[in-house]
């Protein structure tokens, strides 16, 4: 019996050592089981899970996403306008010809400053926002220097414009020694001379006091190119205006020789306009 166990065991030895894959995979079927021990390994122990979308949830998400892109592609456009639209009008600004460089700088007297009296200043309003005539003369009298005796000037134009004219002063500004405009009818209303020509598309300026022989002091000059810059900058102007003086055929003495000297060297002097 012993004999007998003992051929057993040694056939169990010899076939374990013939075939060692037997002890690595104690269950084979055709070498590629699915219990075996290496395949095992290479096997991922957890399968992933598949989700199926259907085919309405694709449509509303390709739906969400063209109405995302387009709203953005909206806002897009509308802040290039934009852009477009601010850079266009600082170019423009930019464009906006100066006369000349200004060195002095542009001072102006409002009409409540010199003229106390509470009616109203009655002047057709002009209905053209630039106007493309401008008329330099001067008011006749004595010069002032500074703003006291300059505002007394434009109160006494006032008082003999309603005394022979019944109208309120004609000018649309006056401007006196003291290197200031003084606002008379404004950027807005028509100039109040009958005599004078366009009144819907002319701005009147006087200068304070008798030129017929004197040269104006040079910060009149200065005062005349900066009203006549900011006007332009106020778009009250037109850049490609036209410049004139007055003419008096039965009074001469009103021509104002002396200042239409130095206007007649300006770029934009026309000439004069005859009354």
């Amino acid at each position: 019996m012993n004999q007998v166990v003992n051929v057993v065991v040694a056939y169990a030895r010899t076939a374990a050592v013939s075939n060692p894959n037997r002890l690595k995979n104690p269950i084979s079927r055709n070498n590629s089981s699915e219990y075996d021990v290496e395949i095992g390994e290479r096997t991922p122990l957890l399968l992933t899970k598949v989700i199926h979308e259907s085919s309405q949830d694709r449509r509303n998400r390709q739906i969400q996403t063209i109405q995302t892109t387009a709203l953005l592609g909206i806002l897009a456009l509308v802040l290039f306008l934009l852009i477009g639209i601010i850079i266009a009008i600082y170019l423009m600004l930019l464009q906006v010809p100066r006369p000349w460089p200004v060195s002095h700088p542009f001072y102006l007297v409002e009409r409540p400053t010199w003229w106390s009296d509470s009616a109203a200043l009655e002047a057709s309003p002009l209905n053209k926002s630039a106007v493309t005539n401008l008329i330099v003369m001067h008011t006749g009298g004595e010069p002032c220097h500074d703003q006291i005796t300059c505002s007394q000037a434009a109160r006494e134009a006032q008082i003999t414009a309603w005394k022979h004219r019944a109208t309120h002063i004609p000018y649309n500004f006056l401007i006196g020694g003291d290197g200031k405009t003084y606002e008379a009818r404004g950027w807005k209303g028509q100039h109040g001379f009958s005599e004078l020509p366009g009144m819907n598309d002319t701005i009147v300026v006087g200068l304070i006091g008798n030129y017929n022989n004197k040269r104006p002091d040079d910060v009149l000059f200065a005062e005349t190119k900066a009203l006549i810059t900011e006007s332009i900058r106020r778009f009250s102007l037109s850049p490609a205006y036209r410049m004139y003086g007055v003419v008096y055929r039965s009074m001469p003495e009103k021509n104002a020789p002396a200042l239409y000297a130095e206007l007649k060297r300006w770029n934009h002097w026309r000439g004069f306009v005859t009354v």
